[in-house]
């Protein structure tokens, strides 16, 4: 939120700039100029939004398959048994939790200690003939979240480095000036130019977000885990630095909300919200 009130307060600024900079002009090609500039931008920046965007669908998808993957092994160890399985959803529980914690789509490298635990609760499952077919389709999924797990830690890296960012801003700078070339000190001409340069900074913007990974954490960190918690019997968890409006209860309108101090062992409380009388 704090990068957002950065993200207003420039472009309130870049706003401004249209209205009290002092008319100037650039050449007798102005319009050539505003179209070079302008082309040149909308290339390299649709260029780079499409690489991110492909990034962004594909880490979608393996977050989508991880969970998929969890839910299928809380189900299949169910039906091996209740007493048997009850160990795998507590390592399951606790993998999501700790992913939620860390609050960010890079979690891979910090949570091996939780994914080595849902390794260890599968392996000490013990059935018998007529369910090896069922701890077969567990080892798979396993396979798959491990598979999962090492795509991710790839594709929530950042694409754009550095010398990307000084070409894109160099270029929305080159691009914004000779827009504010055009300007013939009218109020709708003033107001036009600052709608295109809000717009340039809203490009710049989304391609920041797309690129580390903050519209997915958004989209997918609290809806898609509900799903998983409901497979393991539990409650849905949001850390506590989660948004109020996020915090949805399950069926029997409870949910558990973590601690700030983690230190302790049981981290979370449960919340129940009382359901309004129709």
């Amino acid at each position: 939120m704090r990068v957002f009130k950065k993200d207003i307060a420039l472009g309130i600024c870049l706003v401004l700039v249209s209205f009290l900079l002092p008319l100037f002009k650039i050449g007798n090609e102005l319009g050539t100029l505003v179209s070079a500039t302008s082309t040149v931008f909308a290339i390299v920046a649709g260029f780079f939004i499409a690489d991110a965007m492909s990034n962004y669908l594909r880490l979608q998808t393996l977050i989508a398959e991880e969970n998929a993957s969890l839910i299928s092994i809380a189900d299949t160890a169910r039906k091996i048994g209740d007493n048997k399985s009850e160990s795998v959803h507590q390592a399951i529980d606790q993998y999501m939790i700790a992913q939620l914690n860390l609050g960010t789509l890079g979690h891979v490298f910090q949570t091996e200690k939780e994914v080595d635990r849902i390794e260890t609760a599968i392996n000490a499952l013990a059935v018998g003939p007529e369910e090896k077919e069922y701890l077969e389709r567990i080892l798979d999924m396993k396979d798959k979240i491990i598979s999962c797990r090492q795509e991710i830690s790839l594709a929530a890296k950042n694409n754009l480095t550095t010398g990307h960012w000084i070409v894109l801003i160099t270029l929305a700078v080159l691009m914004i000036t000779t827009i504010l070339a055009i300007r013939d000190g009218s109020m709708l001409m003033s107001l036009i130019v600052s709608l295109i340069i809000i717009g340039t900074q809203a490009v710049l913007v989304l391609l920041r977000e797309m690129d580390n990974n903050h519209l997915l954490e958004k989209k997918l960190a609290y809806e898609n885990p509900r799903e998983v918690f409901h497979a393991v019997s539990q409650p849905p968890y949001y850390p506590h630095f989660s948004p109020l409006y996020s915090r949805l209860p399950n069926e029997a309108g409870l949910y558990r909300l973590g601690r700030e101090d983690m230190s302790r062992e049981k981290s979370w409380d449960v919340v129940e919200v009382l359901k309004s009388k129709a």
